[in-house]
């Protein structure tokens, strides 16, 4: 019986690790730069800063710049959509929740105010989901 609750104790660790090995890999604050109709995007790490005029403003950080394929089933979320959506769409998190076809994201290539971005083992961004910001 011991032996048992020793090798259920030692496969703790292991699962948890194997768990946090398969977690998608993200960029809590991207600033992105620029927006290519074949859906490459360039981005830099960001950091949201307080300011005096609405309450905050988002800045690129020192470092390089990534370039990143969007994936074939990406999935975009802003707080307008892609100008469809009537009114502001949130999360809990104040995150965009408003669906953006990548059609039209790529159309409008218009930079998401601070999004979070998400990457699949590839390298690829899986997830756009922008920031409301007044």
């Amino acid at each position: 019986m011991k032996r048992w609750i020793w090798a259920a104790a030692a496969a703790v660790p292991v699962v948890a690790g194997a768990i946090w090995w398969t977690l998608p890999d993200t960029t809590d604050v991207a600033v992105i730069t620029a927006i290519s109709p074949e859906g490459t995007v360039t981005w830099v790490d960001g950091e949201i800063r307080p300011a005096e005029e609405n309450n905050s403003a988002v800045h690129e950080l020192p470092g390089e710049k990534h370039i990143s394929r969007l994936a074939d089933d990406v999935v975009i979320r802003t707080p307008f959509g892609c100008g469809q959506a009537e009114g502001l769409t949130l999360t809990w998190l104040g995150m965009g929740d408003a669906p953006c076809a990548r059609a039209d994201f790529l159309a409008k290539r218009e930079p998401v105010y601070a999004p979070r971005l998400t990457f699949n083992g590839d390298g690829e961004i899986t997830e756009i989901q922008g920031r409301y910001h007044p």
